[in-house]
């Protein structure tokens, strides 16, 4: 594969971690003892009356132009370059998602938002005999676009499509005559008359049936105190099936608007877990015995707006804690490993998944079966005081 080429060709570094900026320059011309002599004398200076009195003079510019949104910008522009590739992926995002939807090609998210839309309207108390007048166009638009790259081959886009032909159907059946209404479904009508896909199953709002069983609140505390992160596995390799089924489940997770911006990378071939395992900063010293490892990816192009970028770290972690909990009841434990932002580990990622620009880390999962007998941190939580408050009391 690509990817597997791709990652195998990555050069060896020996190290998970790489420095940055100064302190690779530094380290790089320097003497190893004394750069580590460096180290010493400014832990030494933060420690000393000046250096607190020098780290608090900072806090102090910090707070002063934290107060200004001109001024926290100009931060960024000259003293700071940690939120360039967030800037770099939501704009990159946002000029995808454009060319998507007016070059004609159809953005599937935003087909899925504007299908979620109006299956909640169709679900509104008291019902509205018209509703999303400013969304149906560009819906059927989008369902009519995604409708051709599903008969050019894009198969990925079935499921979406046969929602939304069952959505639409039922919008146009409950909602009642108007100009727009009679556009949109003349529209709808000739885009499926040329490309329509049989449904295969019904995809409307419905009643839930309470299940025969459902966990019990006790089960669910169990599960949670039994949960930890594992770090220490054995060598069985977790099957796919496993893997898969834990997937479908966290794939029942909520969304913002349905849209589902995220993917999960898996590698169980030892020698990707290493190469990929590698580029977090958090694997030294137990990676080269991870059976499983996982990248979820967060997806921006499904976007238009800056204001919704935060929603792939959302959506991704919602549905990262339904991956380990179903992993977990079938006996795979699991690691979180931390993604921090930093320049070189974002490029390194980037690089070994072959990610487009629109595309970006979320976070890390060590997966496999628990070595029998082995500790784990016990983790203390925080007390439910310091976590709840209820009516902002207190």
């Amino acid at each position: 594969m690509k990817l597997e080429r791709k990652l195998l060709a990555v050069e060896e570094t020996g190290t998970a971690y790489k420095r940055r900026g100064v302190r690779r320059v530094l380290y790089a011309v320097l003497p190893e003892n004394f750069y580590d002599r460096l180290r010493g004398w400014r832990l030494q200076f933060d420690a000393s009356p000046l250096g607190q009195s020098f780290r608090l003079a900072g806090a102090r510019y910090l707070s002063v132009i934290s107060k200004s949104g001109v001024l926290s910008a100009l931060h960024y522009a000259f003293f700071s370059r940690e939120f360039d590739r967030e800037h770099q992926a939501v704009l990159a995002a946002r000029a995808r998602h454009i060319r998507d939807v007016f070059a004609g090609r159809g953005n599937l998210y935003m087909l899925r938002r504007n299908v979620h839309r109006l299956e909640k309207g169709l679900i509104m108390k008291p019902p509205r005999p018209i509703f999303g007048l400013d969304k149906i166009g560009e819906t059927v638009t989008a369902h009519a676009a995604c409708l051709r790259q599903l008969r050019n081959g894009e198969e990925h886009m079935r499921t979406s499509i046969e929602w939304s032909t069952e959505i639409l159907n039922a919008y146009f059946a409950r909602v009642s005559d108007h100009p727009v209404v009679r556009e949109a479904k003349a529209r709808f009508d000739a885009a499926e008359a040329e490309n329509g896909v049989p449904v295969t199953e019904e995809r409307v709002p419905f009643v839930r049936e309470q299940p025969a069983s459902l966990p019990t609140i006790e089960q669910l505390e169990q599960l949670a105190l039994y949960r930890r992160s594992a770090r220490w596995f054995d060598q069985r390799p977790v099957p796919r099936e496993v893997i898969d089924r834990a997937v479908l489940i966290a794939a029942q997770s909520p969304t913002a608007c349905n849209r589902q911006p995220f993917r999960f990378e898996f590698f169980d071939r030892h020698d990707l877990v290493q190469k990929v395992g590698a580029v977090p900063k958090g694997t030294p010293g137990w990676l080269h015995q991870i059976p499983c490892f996982m990248v979820i990816i967060g997806k921006f192009e499904a976007f238009r707006f800056e204001r919704d970028r935060h929603v792939p770290y959302i959506d991704g972690c919602l549905a990262a804690m339904a991956l380990i909990n179903a992993l977990e009841v079938q006996g795979v434990s699991s690691c979180c490993v931390n993604f921090p932002d930093f320049a070189d580990t974002e490029k390194r990622m980037a690089e070994a998944l072959d990610l487009p620009p629109w595309e970006r880390a979320i976070m890390c999962l060590a997966i496999g079966y628990p070595e029998d007998g082995e500790p784990v941190p016990f983790s203390q939580k925080l007390p439910l005081d310091m976590i709840r408050r209820f009516n902002n009391e207190g």
